[in-house]
């Protein structure tokens, strides 16, 4: 059985590299052990993809927060399979990793507030019904999480997709106040607009 360390290299650890210590704690692991993992709790952690995980681990470990163990025998074209451990710095990494997510705010940017200042762009029929499908979609996530989430129990893994929801909820407000300002607010949009008009409040170039 073959084993080796990868040392030090500069990375950026995030929650997702929190959740993977975390789970790391109940002992050594393969990455398709993690994925398995991540994967039963659904929603709760759909922002965690197997290829991020393989590359998390990859960096944790250069950063000598993981030693790695190969094993050989495996089934695929490789013939083995990578077993990950946290080492005593994996250990103080997810510690200071979980002050440091429990005590800091980073709002969720996905380009969003990029599209909203230019709507005045587009018919205002147009930009209406572009946010009721975004409620719509909106909508149709929140079921489906609170639909998986409606099995776990209480405690704090239930306490987390509370927050997820809450989430949710909190878009779905901002959709249905977007939707009153569109409607009422004067508009002057479509394809012979300009950005510069600036008529519905939109951004000014």
């Amino acid at each position: 059985m073959l084993t080796y360390d990868m040392r030090t290299e500069t990375y950026r650890l995030s929650h997702k590299a929190l959740l993977l210590l975390g789970l790391l704690l109940q002992g050594p692991m393969t990455g398709y052990d993690l994925n398995r993992i991540v994967r039963a709790h659904g929603h709760l952690y759909a922002d965690l993809k197997k290829g991020n995980i393989y590359h998390l681990l990859d960096g944790l470990a250069r950063q000598g927060h993981l030693h790695v163990t190969v094993q050989p025998g495996a089934r695929g074209p490789r013939r083995e399979r990578l077993v990950y451990e946290l080492t005593p710095s994996g250990r103080e990494a997810f510690r200071q990793l979980l002050k440091e997510v429990m005590t800091s705010f980073q709002p969720a940017f996905a380009g969003l507030a990029s599209a909203v200042v230019f709507l005045p762009e587009l018919e205002r029929q147009e930009a209406l019904a572009l946010l009721r499908r975004r409620r719509e979609l909106i909508g149709e996530r929140r079921r489906a999480v609170a639909g998986e989430l409606s099995s776990l129990d209480g405690g704090l893994l239930r306490l987390a997709g509370d927050h997820l929801l809450a989430a949710i909820d909190t878009e779905l407000a901002w959709v249905d106040k977007a939707l009153g300002v569109v409607e009422q607010t004067p508009w002057s949009g479509g394809p012979e607009s300009h950005v510069e008009q600036d008529s519905a409040g939109g951004l000014s170039l």
